[in-house]
């Protein structure tokens, strides 16, 4: 349970940093993988992962793996939640 949340709570800021970053610093938008929202936000969740030190994976068994395939496992993880969670905030939005 507190694994969720913590996955949902670094996706948001994640998310937040993407948002700010994109829209104050023009140059970002200009680069080229860097200017898709969306591959920003991975990298920037792949920091936070890494910064956090956190284990979204490990705490389901899977975290035996190597250093760097634990953080980008768990980043993918903490984005493809923070879609979902977003979708259903999105449904319950227009409900």
């Amino acid at each position: 349970m507190y694994t969720l949340a913590l996955a949902i709570l670094i996706g948001f800021v994640a998310a937040q940093v993407t948002n700010l970053v994109s829209t104050n610093l023009g140059f970002v938008n200009r680069l080229p993988v860097l200017g898709n929202k969306d591959n920003l936000f991975i990298l920037l969740t792949v920091l936070t992962v890494w910064l956090t030190d956190t284990s979204v994976l490990g705490t389901y068994g899977i975290g035996n793996a190597e250093e760097w395939v634990d953080i980008v496992g768990s980043s993918l993880a903490i984005v493809g939640v923070t879609g979902v969670v977003n979708a259903v905030a999105n449904w319950f939005d227009s409900k």
